[in-house]
């Protein structure tokens, strides 16, 4: 049992460390709640909505991989995972965004250079969106919570907001 709890924590962990005007793409608050609920319905299509194009381009080269390729892996895996999640009395993930914070022009230079390799343009902007997350499982009658506090840093391209690449932790 302390092997598959552990297995779901790291799950968990590695999928956050996991993300059009308005609606997903509105808001610092919007992508990331976006994110969260890629992580807990295992939505991989609404991981796209995440990144700019040219990003996910520039990481199937990196990665020398086939966009449809990488899509119906990732699926596989995602439906994997869940089947395992089911074999679980009970599974949530609640979540509370508690803090925005916008990034200074020198922070939003730095977060540009970063971003270089994967974008074409410049950002506009940038913001850290910090995260209370509260998981439970209860497996074989025993319930263990998790509580912690994420941090995500997301920016804005192109008049729309998006997870950073490394804040995804897919890669």
């Amino acid at each position: 049992m302390k092997k598959l709890i552990s297995m779901l924590l790291v799950l968990v962990m590695c999928t956050l460390a996991l993300t059009s005007c308005g609606g997903v793409n509105g808001s610092p608050e919007a992508v990331v709640e976006a994110m969260l609920e890629v992580m807990t319905d295992y939505d991989v299509g609404g991981l796209k909505d995440l990144l700019p194009d040219d990003a996910w381009d520039e990481l199937y080269e990196e990665m020398d991989v086939d966009e449809d390729e990488f899509w119906e892996d990732l699926e596989d895996e995602a439906k994997d995972m869940k089947e395992e999640l089911e074999e679980l009395d009970f599974y949530s993930v609640e979540y509370e965004i508690k803090d925005v914070d916008e990034l200074d022009e020198d922070e939003v230079e730095e977060l540009n250079e970063e971003l270089e390799n994967y974008l074409k343009d410049d950002i506009e902007g940038a913001a850290i969106v910090e995260v209370e997350m509260t998981m439970t499982i209860e497996y074989e009658g025993e319930e263990i919570e998790n509580d912690q506090e994420q941090e995500f840093t997301v920016f804005k391209y192109d008049g729309k907001w998006y997870i950073c690449p490394d804040d995804l932790d897919l890669f």
